[in-house]
C-alpha cells in the first residue's frame, strides 16, 4: 500500500471553487448591466441626463467581462456548494450597480448607504425608500428603480439560467437557491426550459397587465394612468415590488387602476407554476391547490377584519371601507406594498392586522417575499398531528399537502424556517431601536419592528415617519445598513446566508 493511500485526510482545504463562483458572478453583472439601456431610451424620450446610466453601464460591462476572464469562464463548474456563495454574492453585486444612478442622479440620493439601500430594496422587491423627495429624480431613474424590481421578482439567477443556459451540476442547486419557498418546482425535466417557461408566464402576465392600465388611462384620463405609469407599475406590481413613480403610491390613481393592480398583486403572490398549468389549458391547477385555497382564504379573512375596523372608526362606507381594506392587505401580504392612502392613520386593531399580514406572505415559487402560505400551513399541520399523536398514540397520521404525504424534513424545515424568521426579525428590531436611540433619534418600539418586519419580508412601507407616503430618508445610516442586510437576507430565505456562515461549509 503506498504512503498516499494511509495518509490521513487533510484538514482545513477548501472546499468552495471560488474561481467558478467568481466567474458566475462576473457573467450575471456583465449581462446585468445591459438592462441599463432601458433607462437610456427612457432619458433620450424625456431629455434626462445619459450619465448616470451609461457610465455603470460600461463600468458593469467590463468589470463583469474582467471577474469572469479572471476567473477562467467557468460558471458551467457550479456546484452546490458554489451555488450558497454565487446566488449571495450576485444579489450584493447587482446592487453594486443599480446604486450607481442614484449617486449620479443629481437627486436628494447622495450618500452611498442611501444608494445602495435604495438599490437592494429594488432587487429584493422589497420597496422600502429613503428618496424623501421622488420629485427631485428624474423619470428616467424612476424607471429605473421600477425596472430593477421587475429584474429582481422572478429572480437574476433564473433568468440567467433561462439565458445564459446555466443548467450545469449546480443548475438545480441555482434554481433552489433562488426561487422562494421551501422547493422549486420543475415544469419540465430540464432546468432551462422550466425557468425559461416561468420568465415567459412572468413576461406575458406583465404585457397583459401594462396593456389593461394604458387602456384604462386612454379611455378615462381621470384614472392618470399614462403609458409611463403603466410600464413603471406594472414593473413593480408583477414583482410584489411596490416602488411608485408618484409620491402618494397608488392613491394617485382612481379607482380602475386600483382595482386592476390589486387583481395582478394577488396574481403574483400565487405561485407562477400553477398560472403555467391554467394557460396550458389546467384551469382547475388554482382552485384544487391547498396552498392557494389558503391564499385566498387568508386574503379574505384579513381583509374583512381590516374592513370592520374603517366601517366602525371612519366615515367610508360600506364600498370603501372594504375595498380599501382589501387593496391594503392584499398589498402587504402579498409584500408588494403599494398604498391606496395613508394607512398608517388608520385604527391601532387595522395596523396590527397589516403587520400580522406582512409575516405572511404569498406562495411557493411567487415573487412575494416573507414567510409563505406553504410554511404555514406545514407547521400547523406538523402541530396539528403532534396533538392528535398525544391523544392517540399508535396511529400513523402523515400531514399532506395536496393529497400526498409530505416528507419529514419538509416539515421540520417549515417549522425551522419560520423560527429562524422570527429570530432574525426580533434581533433586526432590536438592533434598529438600539442604533436610534444611541443618535437620539425618536423611533417607538412599534415602529422598529415594523421597520425590521417590512425588509427582512421584503414589503416595503414603514410606519410613522417611514409610513407609506414618508421614506427611510431621516433614519441613522447604521439603521439603513441592518435593514439592507435584512432585504438581503430576506430576499434569500435566511437559509444560504446561514449555511455560509458555518465553516464546514467553506473547508473540508
Amino acid at each position: 500500500m503506498s504512503a498516499a493511500a494511509v495518509a490521513p485526510p487533510r484538514h482545513g482545504r477548501l472546499r468552495v471553487d471560488l474561481r467558478a463562483t467568481l466567474s458566475l458572478v462576473g457573467l450575471i453583472v456583465k449581462w446585468l448591466s445591459l438592462a441599463l439601456l432601458a433607462p437610456v431610451v427612457v432619458a433620450l424620450i424625456y431629455g434626462d441626463s445619459l450619465r448616470p446610466f451609461l457610465i455603470p453601464l460600461v463600468v458593469g460591462i467590463v468589470a463583469g467581462f474582467a471577474v469572469e476572464r479572471l476567473a477562467g469562464r467557468r460558471a458551467n463548474d457550479v456546484g452546490v456548494r458554489e451555488a450558497f456563495a454565487g446566488v449571495a454574492l450576485t444579489w450584493l453585486a447587482a446592487a453594486l450597480i443599480g446604486a450607481a444612478p442614484y449617486m449620479l442622479d443629481g437627486g436628494d440620493i447622495s450618500a452611498f448607504v442611501d444608494a445602495y439601500f435604495e438599490a437592494m430594496s429594488g432587487f429584493t422587491t422589497t420597496g422600502a425608500s429613503v428618496m424623501a423627495d421622488i420629485t427631485s429624480h428624474s423619470e428616467a431613474i424612476l424607471f429605473w428603480r421600477s425596472l430593477t424590481q421587475w429584474l429582481g421578482g422572478m429572480g437574476i439567477i433564473v433568468l440567467a439560467i433561462a439565458v445564459l443556459n446555466q443548467s450545469g451540476p449546480g443548475g438545480k442547486a441555482l434554481l433552489q437557491q433562488e426561487a422562494p419557498g421551501p422547493e422549486a418546482e420543475k415544469l419540465t425535466p430540464r432546468l432551462r426550459d422550466t425557468a425559461i417557461r416561468l420568465w415567459l408566464v412572468y413576461v406575458g402576465l406583465s404585457v397583459a397587465l401594462a396593456a389593461a392600465l394604458w387602456i384604462v388611462g386612454l379611455m378615462d384620463p381621470d384614472q392618470g394612468m399614462n403609458l409611463y405609469n403603466a410600464i413603471a407599475h406594472t414593473f413593480t406590481t408583477m414583482s410584489t415590488g411596490g416602488f411608485s413613480p408618484e409620491p402618494g403610491s397608488m392613491e394617485a390613481f382612481g379607482w380602475v387602476a386600483q382595482l386592476l393592480v390589486a387583481v395582478f398583486m394577488v396574481i403574483a403572490g400565487a405561485n407562477f407554476a400553477l398560472w403555467y398549468r391554467t394557460v396550458h389549458g389546467d384551469l382547475r391547477a388554482a382552485p384544487r391547490d391547498g396552498e392557494f385555497r389558503g391564499y385566498i382564504a387568508i386574503l379574505v379573512v384579513l381583509s374583512a377584519l381590516v374592513g370592520i375596523a374603517l366601517l366602525a372608526t371612519t366615515e367610508a362606507g360600506v364600498l370603501g371601507a372594504f375595498g380599501q381594506a382589501a387593496f391594503q392587505v392584499i398589498s402587504l401580504m402579498t409584500t408588494t406594498g403599494f398604498a391606496s392612502q395613508d394607512f398608517a392613520v388608520w385604527t391601532a386593531f387595522a395596523l396590527l392586522i397589516l403587520f400580522a399580514a406582512m409575516f405572511i406572505g404569498g406562495c411557493a415559487g411567487s415573487t412575494s417575499g416573507a414567510i409563505k402560505v406553504i410554511r404555514i400551513r406545514l407547521a400547523l399541520g406538523s402541530a396539528r398531528r403532534d396533538v392528535e399523536t398525544a391523544v392517540h398514540p399508535e396511529a400513523v397520521l402523515p400531514v399532506r399537502q395536496n393529497g400526498r404525504p409530505v416528507r419529514e424534513a419538509a416539515l421540520q424545515g417549515a417549522t425551522a424556517f419560520i423560527g429562524l424568521y422570527l429570530v432574525t426579525f426580533a434581533v433586526g428590531a432590536a438592533l434598529i431601536l438600539l442604533i436610534t436611540a444611541l443618535h437620539g433619534f425618536e423611533l417607538g418600539a412599534f415602529d422598529a419592528m415594523v421597520a425590521a418586519a417590512t425588509t427582512i419580508g421584503n414589503v416595503g412601507p414603514g410606519v410613522g415617519e417611514a409610513g407609506p407616503m414618508g421614506s427611510f430618508a431621516a433614519y441613522p445610516w447604521e439603521a439603513k445598513a441592518v435593514m439592507t442586510f435584512l432585504m438581503w437576507i430576506g430576499r434569500l430565505e435566511l437559509i444560504p446566508i446561514l449555511v455560509l456562515a458555518t465553516r464546514a461549509y467553506w473547508l473540508r
